[in-house]
């Protein structure tokens, strides 16, 4: 039995979920005119995923006023607003998203982490709040939290007690246990670091995305003699630093990121 071809916005979908986010708006933007309002939402993510907030800001507002647009496209809509600098607007649309309360984590996320991004930290921190209070097995809520209570000007035994929670939640995540090793270091307590830095492998340390996390590792491993490790440390700078200059800048959010 033949089977149909998939239409150009199933097409569209394809490209955007593995990734090809210039594909998507080759497909749709030339005809831009005529695009349903799905089509357009569509398009919207894919032009604020590759960078281009005005455009994908225009394309989302046009799918507005043809019908309600889905939660995680108003999320792109107020990430758009807050690179363009229309801060107040990207603050009140994501509080109108996340006062509903009723957003799965992920999303909730995405907005807090998008708040801190308008340096609205005490504001991120409330909906970590709210997700804890709806689901308290969320890690990546209480450690999320943390970094914003940081951020907010919070005593840092706050974020190291958040940090802690976390790891409890999630005890194999090297996200987590690198955020805590930093965190002891600043707090002076190098041989606390060093013991939960020895809970991890080499290839966990690859994982690591945070240049200044791995540079402050470094530091402090150097200082106490571990200086293959500390290597380690600088080599993953040193990948990060090659994989940053060869990327292009993209403005994915599926995700709240270290």
């Amino acid at each position: 039995m033949s089977t149909s071809p998939p239409s150009s916005f199933d097409q569209a979908w394809q490209f955007y979920h593995r990734g090809e986010y210039a594909e998507v708006v080759g497909m749709l933007q030339p005809r831009s005119e005529e695009l349903s309002a799905e089509e357009l939402q569509l398009l919207g993510l894919a032009l604020h995923d590759l960078g281009r907030p005005l455009e994908a800001a225009d394309a989302i507002e046009k799918a507005s006023l043809i019908c309600p647009v889905s939660d995680e496209v108003r999320i792109a809509l107020a990430s758009c607003y807050a690179q363009l600098r229309r801060t107040d607007l990207a603050r009140e649309l994501y509080l109108q998203l996340a006062l509903t309360r009723k957003l799965p984590p992920a999303l909730m996320l995405r907005i807090a982490a998008g708040l801190e991004a308008i340096d609205s930290p005490q504001l991120a921190m409330q909906v970590c709040e709210w997700i804890t209070e709806q689901d308290d097995s969320i890690a990546q809520a209480y450690y999320d939290m943390g970094r914003y209570a940081a951020c907010a000007g919070q005593p840092l035994y706050i974020t190291e007690v958040l940090t802690i929670r976390a790891l409890q939640l999630e005890p194999q995540n090297v996200q987590f246990r690198v955020g805590l090793v930093s965190l002891l270091i600043q707090l002076r307590r190098d041989d606390e670091a060093i013991r939960e830095l020895l809970l991890l492998s080499r290839s966990d340390l690859q994982q690591v995305r945070c240049f200044s996390c791995l540079e402050r590792i470094a530091e402090m491993l150097q200082r106490h003699g571990h200086t293959a490790l500390a290597r380690d440390c600088r080599a993953q700078v040193a990948r990060l630093r090659s994989v940053d200059r060869n990327d292009p800048p993209t403005n994915i959010h599926r995700e709240a990121k270290q």
